[in-house]
């Protein structure tokens, strides 16, 4: 089908660095056959690129200044760090990153055509770049694998109610704009009236706390890509992209060669030539050598020598689930394991039989370094809830009042990296509150079907089961008390447990659960955490016949999940009708993180808890007005639910769902 849409290619750029990358320029004229090249930077710029031949004529100029001020953001920026400031000029390099983000979302007031692409200055690519799917004619959105809370912080202020909804990154270097949904998302941020200013760029600034804006605390294809997911997700297709971001440490911009250009492109779509690197040797590495590159791939050589990185950015494929899992994470666990805080409370629910305590204390000593763990006993006299909670707050007003609590019912026996990795999972993203063990005796449907003859057999089984894998996380709507990593600041803002559920179980368990919900954090249980336990108490599984039906809103339903019509790497977008807590939305994202899941719940209660986690709304007009249709290719809904719909409803839904969408019952 393809698409032969005319659009120019925007550079926001520097004089300096105009000039830098000026050589190579010719590859983005050469590569992109859909318009004009459009410099966006100070007069200087123009002086430049006047003088540059082909570029000249495949190009022009505008001043920044006629789009946005450049006195005026910096103005803005002064005022809002005025108290941190106290006097000093205000950095213009700060408001410098800023300003280039807010002339590219500006330029589509003045865009006559349907798109715009927008394209880093240093950044240049390695082969031809189709920007629109041949079988549809639908332009792509190129991701990577990034992650920087700060941004989604912003965007869920400036946009309320937006979150981050897709795993991967819309980071990649160059965003190809659709001219109308920029100016809608313009217009939605400039409507909000909860952040001073008139303008949209104001209001960021505004959003944005003043200490976290030397932070780098925007991003405007985070928020473009966010935006577009929520409110248009049937515009675009998604599309991997791979970019060699280390090009100024292998090669040189004045000596890259074609063939160079011709070895890369088999693997990576672009190459970018960041000012801060600092070039390997003498510049005759073994990535420009034509020996080397006749034997590897670029791909290899560059994951070779990812594999001595200390930190910083890291390219990642599909084919390499480990990195991709662990890398590109600005606060979290994820970069060598800074910033996980490794410090816990174990607090150990003591049954009165020694020899279980006895069992627990070993595991933990046997595990974890002495610095990082704090081991409290619980009193034997008290109900579960009420010895937890007293436990935890003796600590108050001692070293250890602050540190992440790890909740375990004495005979319960940590193994080797159970709680490393309860911590990498608690620790991958800010709204992570709490993480689960899976063990081989459990409540909460968090028992792993193992048996053997011996402790000694579980425990051999738990370090072999206890390593890096491939999705290792489940989304939940509740964890088990037993063997839970909670959060200390999560802890805190819930209160702690209620006391008058008395002893532990599924009612208890998922009251605490849900208050956790309810302040926005999600749970995790975590596959490659298992722990022993040698003895079950039945009480954590018995649930009265007044709260049964609180089953069907905690535990996603197995057999609707079986019968999606995707694998795991397929980009659906799915509807789901009477949604409850989003306990199987949970579950299909756990399962399928390229889709995008949206759900219905009447139950205003209900509703209320899963859209703190969720994209959920109350009725399918809520739905309609904040969605362009059509969008769903999957429908999920119980044949009652789908019966008590009204005409109009089904409506909506048909108005909504793609021609070709598909039916799950549930």
């Amino acid at each position: 089908m393809g698409n032969e849409s005319h659009f120019d290619t925007l550079i926001v750029v520097t004089a300096d660095d105009c000039k830098r990358l000026l050589p190579l320029y010719p590859r983005l004229i050469n590569n992109y056959k859909y318009g004009k090249l459009c410099f966006i930077g100070p007069t200087a710029v123009g002086e430049v690129i006047g003088t540059a031949g082909v570029i000249a004529d495949n190009s022009y100029i505008i001043n920044e200044n006629e789009l946005i001020s450049f006195d005026e953001v910096h103005k803005c920026m002064a005022h809002k760090l005025k108290d941190i400031l106290k006097g000093r000029e205000m950095p213009r390099p700060v408001t410098g990153w800023y300003y280039q983000q807010f002339l590219k979302m500006q330029y589509s007031v003045v865009c006559k055509d349907e798109y715009y692409m927008v394209w880093d200055g240093d950044t240049i690519p390695c082969r031809e770049i189709k920007m629109f799917q041949a079988e549809t004619g639908k332009p792509y959105l190129d991701m990577k694998h990034e992650y920087h809370p700060e941004y989604f912080d912003t965007i869920s202020k400036i946009l309320p109610g937006f979150r981050k909804v897709i795993e991967r990154s819309f980071i990649s270097e160059h965003m190809l704009f659709k001219t109308e949904i920029m100016r809608c998302l313009i217009n939605d941020i400039e409507k909000n009236e909860a952040i001073p200013g008139t303008k949209f760029w104001e209001k960021i600034i505004n959003s944005i706390p003043a200490e976290n804006i030397s932070h780098s605390s925007f991003s405007e294809f985070e928020t473009y890509g966010t935006y577009v997911a929520m409110r248009f997700p049937d515009i675009y297709k998604l599309r991997d992209w791979h970019s060699f971001r280390l090009g100024s440490q292998f090669f040189s911009i004045d000596t890259i060669t074609e063939r160079d250009f011709s070895w890369l492109g088999k693997d990576f779509d672009a190459i970018s030539f960041e000012k801060n690197q600092t070039m390997m040797g003498d510049g005759n590495t073994f990535f420009n050598d034509p020996s080397y590159q006749e034997k590897l791939s670029a791909k290899q050589m560059l994951q070779a020598i990812q594999m001595e990185f200390n930190g910083g950015y890291k390219e990642v494929w599909a084919d390499d689930p480990v990195t991709m899992k662990h890398a590109n994470v600005t606060k979290g666990g994820f970069v060598n394991g800074k910033g996980v805080d490794n410090r816990t409370l174990f607090v150990i629910v003591d049954n009165g039989d020694s020899e279980m305590l006895s069992m627990s204390i070993e595991g933990i000593k046997e595990s974890l370094s002495e610095l990082n763990y704090k081991i409290v006993t619980t009193d034997k006299n008290l109900p579960f809830y009420q010895a937890v909670n007293s436990a935890i707050r003796k600590m108050d007003g001692t070293q250890y009042q602050d540190w992440d609590i790890f909740v375990i019912k004495s005979g319960t026996k940590v193994i080797f990296d159970s709680i490393h990795f309860l911590k990498q999972a608690m620790y991958s993203c800010d709204e992570v509150g709490a993480a689960g063990s899976v063990s081989n005796l459990a409540g909460n449907k968090q028992k792993l079907n193992v048996s053997f003859a011996t402790p000694e057999e579980y425990i051999s089984f738990g370090e072999k089961n206890n390593v890096l894998m491939e999705d290792p996380y489940l989304e939940r709507v509740t964890l088990s008390s037993n063997a839970l990593l909670i959060k200390r600041a999560a802890y805190e803002k819930v209160g702690g447990f209620a006391e008058e559920f008395g002893e532990d179980g599924i009612v208890g368990d998922a009251d605490f659960s849900l208050r956790l919900l309810a302040c926005g954090y999600r749970l995790r249980l975590v596959r490659n955490s298992f722990v022993y336990r040698a003895v079950w108490d039945e009480i954590e599984d018995k649930i009265s016949d007044d709260n049964v039906g609180l089953l069907s809103l905690i535990y996603a339903n197995p057999d609707m999940i079986a019968n999606i019509p995707f694998d795991k790497v397929s980009r659906f977008n799915a509807l789901e009708i009477g949604c409850g807590l989003g306990a199987n939305m949970k579950a299909i994202r756990s399962l399928y993180p390229e889709a995008i899941l949206a759900g219905i719940e009447k139950n205003e209660e209900l509703a209320s808890i899963a859209s703190k986690t969720e994209l959920v709304y109350t009725s399918l007009e809520e739905l309609k007005s904040n969605i362009e249709g059509p969008a769903f290719n999957l429908l999920i809904a119980s044949k009652e639910g789908f019966k008590s719909l009204s005409q109009q409803e089904k409506e909506i839904i048909g108005s909504l769902c793609t021609s070709d969408f598909q039916v799950v019952t549930k």
